[in-house]
């Protein structure tokens, strides 16, 4: 039979220093990090400030890899870590979505006349697929992503109309659709704990800054006053096409990004949850 060596003696430690060092053995607790695409924008810069207010580690992927002088010059920017990527390319920003607890994409463009077809398709769909497949490959658990609640009856929006194809779906509401299918049909896996949130808001109001002076454009003046009428009608279908305060938008891609609720499952959270249940407590 093998040997038994006989364990050397050693002084009982009082239970007091056991506590001590084992507290000094302890490693800091992790920052939640999370990686948001359009952080420059009128919605995704509420998002990133509405994080950096809840404590949490923040990356914006820009094309330019800074935030323009009107966010810079807040205090809020100076703890966002601001690093160059092009949602299109993911070359330029696969490597900074290891590690994430969270990847929210708030990336869109209205069918401006500018913009043909495919433009408009491609850049409120693949500017959103692409980032959320590279943080799919990457391992990240968690996806958000920004769409719009768009009512059927708007032309350009909804549906557009041409002798060649009569009516037809809008590329707006057809991008839309792919970033949101993307998330429901590929990201999520129960299996892996992997879970998409998308936010399907419909106006957002607040200060929107245009052009490249960044004038202030102030829509919740208008907004605002027609929210508060639609929001308070008791039938739902009126409720849910109130403007939503871009607060709230931020509150809840925040909350989607870090709520262990929605791990491994797909949400859909519609402008009507977005109005009643994400304003200021």
């Amino acid at each position: 039979p093998p040997a038994h060596r006989a364990r050397p003696h050693h002084s009982p430690i009082p239970s007091s220093a056991r506590a001590m060092a084992a507290l000094g053995r302890e490693a800091p607790k992790r920052l939640v990090r999370l990686v948001v695409f359009g952080g420059t924008g009128f919605v995704g810069s509420a998002i990133a400030e509405e994080a950096v207010r809840r404590g949490l580690s923040v990356t914006c992927l820009t094309r330019g890899g800074r935030p323009p002088a009107r966010i810079a010059a807040q205090a809020w920017s100076d703890k966002v870590e601001w690093q160059p990527g092009n949602a299109l390319e993911p070359d330029t920003y696969r490597e900074r979505l290891v590690g994430a607890d969270a990847v929210i994409t708030a990336v869109g463009r209205l069918p401006l006349p500018s913009l043909t077809y495919d433009e408009v398709v491609r850049d409120n769909g693949e500017t959103n697929v692409a980032p959320a497949r590279a943080a799919q490959a990457a391992g990240v658990p968690r996806l958000v992503v920004v769409g719009a609640s768009i009512p059927p009856f708007v032309p350009g929006m909804s549906f557009g109309v041409s002798r060649a194809k009569g009516v037809f779906s809008a590329g707006y509401a057809v991008g839309k659709a792919q970033a949101e299918a993307y998330a429901r049909d590929e990201f999520t896996d129960p299996s892996s704990g992997a879970g998409a949130v998308v936010l399907k808001p419909g106006g957002v109001s607040g200060t929107r800054y245009v052009g490249r002076a960044a004038l202030p454009l102030p829509l919740w003046m208008a907004m605002s006053p027609i929210s508060t009428l639609l929001r308070n009608i008791p039938v739902d279908a009126i409720a849910d096409l109130a403007p939503v305060p871009v607060e709230n938008v931020a509150r809840a891609a925040v909350s989607a990004a870090i709520d262990p609720d929605f791990a491994g499952s797909f949400t859909v959270i519609q402008n009507l949850d977005l109005v009643r249940n994400y304003g200021k407590k």
